[in-house]
């Protein structure tokens, strides 16, 4: 996964992290006084997976790490892909929502001032090894645990996807946009949508209308006119989360029929 390009496509201009769009934007240039901006560099900004990005994370964290252009640029683009994938630091709650322009602020400053405050300075001054072991400790929660899938609906969001991504990897609003895309792939065969019996699987709780009023309710997230941009932001945490998780269930219903009818 190319960090910067999930940045781009996600990124709204009143979010926090849009103050790092320059800083992103510009970070394999350089300025020539004869010539202005270069692009020269050619940093990029892979990872494979949430995993490799909170090691990447711990790494910047680290005492000796001085921070130029491209290592600021990496600091910008995980907070933000943590915070948007719905990871939160248990020991900086904010941390990820709201980081530094100045990362040094929070990889020095806030780290030496927790482990001063917990007793682990020696006379005020505090070791590297101190500060390496206490990165190490850091917690990384998922703010909301949604429902397991299998791999092979994982395998569908991958299939599905723009950028192949599995669902986990992906932003909340783009879960929710994907979520709808994979019920229309499902259920639309030859241009028309079928016609399936939910009741095999979860009786009367889920039924064709349910399921028409669900997918009416994610267009907003499936579509970039001012007005679904209005609606996206109307939603609060807990209600994406909400409709995440009964998303997830329907699309499991839906496999779990159409597995049946095989």
């Amino acid at each position: 996964m190319d960090l910067k390009d999930f940045y781009f496509q996600n990124i709204k201009n009143d979010e926090y992290h849009y103050r790092f769009m320059e800083s992103v934007k510009d970070v394999n240039k350089v300025y020539n006084i004869f010539t202005g901006y270069e692009e020269v560099n050619d940093f990029d900004f892979e990872i494979f997976d949430v995993e490799e990005a909170i090691l990447k994370f711990r790494e910047l964290c680290q005492p000796e790490v001085a921070f130029d252009s491209e290592k600021k640029c990496w600091f910008y683009l995980i907070t933000y892909y943590l915070h948007k994938v719905g990871y939160e630091i248990k020991e900086f709650p904010r941390l990820l929502a709201r980081p530094p322009v100045e990362p040094g602020e929070f990889t020095y400053g806030d780290i030496r001032n927790r482990i001063i405050a917990q007793g682990g300075d020696d006379n005020g001054t505090v070791r590297y090894a101190t500060r390496r072991t206490f990165v190490a400790s850091l917690t990384f929660e998922l703010k909301s645990n949604h429902i397991e899938i299998t791999d092979s609906i994982n395998q569908k969001f991958i299939e599905i996807s723009n950028r192949q991504s599995s669902f986990n990897n992906m932003s909340i609003d783009e879960k929710l946009a994907e979520i709808a895309n994979l019920i229309e792939n499902m259920l639309k065969k030859d241009g028309k949508f079928l016609t399936i019996d939910y009741s095999l699987v979860c009786f009367d709780y889920i039924n064709e209308e349910t399921v028409k009023g669900y997918r009416h309710k994610l267009q907003c997230f499936r579509h970039s006119s001012d007005e679904s941009i209005q609606e996206r932001a109307s939603y609060s945490d807990e209600q994406k989360s909400f409709l995440i998780d009964y998303g997830l269930v329907i699309i499991k219903a839906i496999h779990d029929v159409l597995k049946m009818a095989e």
